[in-house]
C-alpha cells in the first residue's frame, strides 16, 4: 500500500464516495436492512422502491431534512456509474428490474460492522490468534509431500488424541472453554460468515466484466467471431486459474458436497443447545441461515457465469446466420444476372478464383439422401368396441391424481420447523404414494424457487406394488425456507 495507490483509491473508489456522502447513514442502514438484515440477495424493484417510500415517512419524523429527493430519483443514483452502489439488471423469469448490492457497498457494510462491533463489543483477540496458528500449522503441514514430515505429524496427533481419551477414561474429566471463550469464538465466527457472503460479489463482478467486454466487442464489430470466442474463452480459463477463482470451484464442490451440508447442520443444531449462546440471537439467526444463503451464493454467481456461456452462444448463433444471409444474398445476386443474361448470352464465360483464400474440407457436405416416404393408407369407418371403451375408462379412473395444494402443505409445514430439508429426507418423513408423486416434488421445487441441482443425481427409493421396492434417479433437490 503506498501513496499513489491510496490517491487513487480515494478519488475513484465508489466506497469511498459512498462512506462521504451526505446521507451516508441513512443510505447504508436501508441498505443493511433490506439485504443482510432479510437475508435477501437481491430485491425487485416494486419491493426495493416501496420499502425506500416508507422508510422516508418514518426517517422524516425524526430527521425530516435526510433523504428528501423522491425514491426513485435515489435509486436511479445509487445505480449510477459514478456511485455503483447497486447493480440494477434484469431477471430471466421476471417483468422488472431487479437490485442487488455491489462489491463496494458489501466492502462498506463489511467495514462497519467491524468497526462498530470492535468499538461497541468485545474484540476476539484469543480466538483469532488460535485461528492464525492452527491457519499456520495447517499450512506448514499440508504444504509439503513428504511422507516422513506427514507421518511424524500424524503420529503427534494420535499420542494426543490418546492421552486425552485415557485422561477422560481415568480422571473423568473434560477441559471446556469459559463462557467468554464461547462468546468469543462464536462472534468471531459470525464475522467471518459476513465478511465470507460479501466475497462472491468480487467474483461475480469478474464474470460480469467478461461478459460486457463480449457484449461491447460484438456490438462494436472490430473483432472476428474466433476472437471474441478467443477472448472469452481465455478470460474465464484465467479467471479459474486464479487463486480467488480456484478458490471459489473449491468452495462450490465443498458447499454443494450432501455429506458436508449435513455436517454444517447437524453443527448449527448443536449450537442450539449452547447456553451461553443463547442471548446471541441475531448472530445465531445468521449462523442458521449458513447453509441455505452460502448455496444461493454459489448458485448465483454460476447464474452469472451461464450468461456468459449464453451471450457466446447468441454470438455464434447469430454470426452463422450472418454468414448463411450474406451467401443467400450472393447467390440471389447471380441468379439475378445469369437470368438478365439469358437472351444474349455472353462467348466467353469464366470465374475469378482469390487464390489467397483457402478452402477448409471441400467434402464436409453430407451426401443425398432419398428423403422418408409415407406408405398410403386406407381410411375405413371405425367400429367401436364396447368392450375397449369399458378397459379404457377404468384405466382412466386409475390415474392418480396429484394434490398440489396438499403437497405444497405438507412443504411449508416442515420447512416451518427448519430452514431446509433435501427431498430424501422429506420423503423418508412424508413418504410417496407412487413415482408421479415425487415428480410432482421435483416439479414444485422448480416452480416454487427452491434448489434443484440437475448435474447432482439424487437415489429415491419408492415403494411399488406387490411389495416391491423402485429406485429413482432424481435431480437433487432441496427445499428452502423462504
Amino acid at each position: 500500500m503506498h501513496l499513489a495507490e491510496l490517491r487513487t483509491f480515494f478519488e475513484t473508489s465508489p466506497a469511498v464516495r459512498l462512506l462521504r456522502s451526505q446521507n451516508a447513514p441513512f443510505v447504508i442502514d436501508f441498505l443493511e436492512q433490506q439485504f443482510k438484515r432479510a437475508g435477501r440477495l437481491s430485491v425487485p424493484h416494486s419491493d426495493l422502491h416501496a420499502s425506500l417510500a416508507s422508510y422516508r415517512e418514518e426517517l422524516h419524523k425524526t430527521y425530516p431534512d435526510a433523504l428528501r429527493e423522491r425514491p426513485e430519483v435515489y435509486l436511479a443514483a445509487w445505480c449510477g456509474a459514478d456511485t455503483r452502489w447497486l447493480h440494477r439488471f434484469l431477471e430471466a423469469g421476471r417483468d422488472e428490474p431487479v437490485y442487488e448490492l455491489t462489491p463496494h457497498s458489501e466492502n462498506v457494510l463489511a467495514f462497519l460492522d467491524q468497526v462498530i462491533d470492535n468499538e461497541l463489543g468485545f474484540v476476539g483477540t484469543e480466538s483469532r490468534l488460535r485461528i492464525v496458528i492452527d491457519t499456520l500449522a495447517d499450512l506448514v503441514v499440508h504444504a509439503f509431500d513428504d511422507p516422513t514430515r506427514r507421518l511424524a505429524h500424524l503420529r503427534q496427533e494420535k499420542a494426543r488424541i490418546e492421552e486425552e481419551i485415557e485422561r477422560i477414561e481415568n480422571q473423568g474429566q473434560v477441559t471446556r472453554y469459559q463462557p467468554a471463550q464461547i462468546r468469543e469464538r462464536f462472534a468471531t465466527a459470525v464475522t467471518t460468515l459476513k465478511q465470507l457472503q460479501g466475497d462472491f460479489r468480487a467474483v461475480e463482478e469478474k464474470f460480469r466484466a467478461i461478459t460486457l467486454q463480449v457484449q461491447r466487442q460484438q456490438a462494436e464489430g472490430l473483432d472476428t467471431r474466433g476472437g471474441i470466442l478467443g477472448f472469452a474463452l481465455e478470460a474465464e480459463d484465467v479467471l479459474k486459474r486464479e487463486d480467488q477463482g480456484v478458490s471459489f470451484y473449491e468452495f462450490v464442490r465443498f458447499i454443494l458436497s450432501p455429506a458436508q451440508q449435513e455436517k454444517l447442520q447437524a453443527i448449527i443444531d448443536e449450537l442450539g443447545r449452547i447456553e451461553e449462546l443463547l442471548e446471541q440471537r441475531e448472530g445465531f439467526e445468521t449462523v442458521q441461515r449458513m447453509v441455505p444463503l452460502l448455496l444461493e451464493e454459489a448458485e448465483k454467481v454460476m447464474r452469472t457465469n451461464q450468461r456468459l456461456s449464453s451471450t457466446l452462444r447468441r454470438l455464434l448463433d447469430r454470426r452463422a446466420y450472418q454468414d448463411r444471409q450474406r451467401v443467400s444474398t450472393l447467390l440471389r445476386e447471380i441468379k439475378q444476372v445469369a437470368a438478365s443474361l439469358c437472351d444474349d448470352p455472353p462467348t466467353k464465360v469464366g470465374a475469378e478464383l482469390e487464390t489467397h483464400l483457402a478452402i477448409a474440407s471441400p467434402l464436409s457436405r453430407i451426401l443425398w439422401s432419398e428423403p422418408q416416404s409415407f406408405a398410403p393408407l386406407t381410411l375405413v369407418e371405425h367400429v367401436s368396441d364396447e368392450a375397449s371403451r369399458v378397459d379404457a375408462f377404468r384405466n382412466l379412473a386409475t390415474f392418480q391424481r396429484l394434490d398440489w395444494r396438499g403437497m405444497r402443505q405438507r412443504i411449508d409445514r416442515v420447512l416451518m420447523e427448519r430452514d431446509a430439508i433435501s427431498l430424501r429426507d422429506f420423503l423418508t418423513e412424508h413418504p410417496p404414494s407412487g413415482v408421479v408423486e415425487v415428480i410432482g416434488y421435483v416439479q414444485i421445487a422448480r416452480d416454487d424457487g427452491h434448489l434443484v441441482d440437475p448435474d447432482a443425481p439424487d437415489q429415491i427409493i419408492v415403494s411399488g406394488e406387490h411389495g416391491r421396492c423402485l429406485q429413482l434417479t432424481v435431480p437433487q433437490v432441496r427445499f428452502i425456507a423462504s
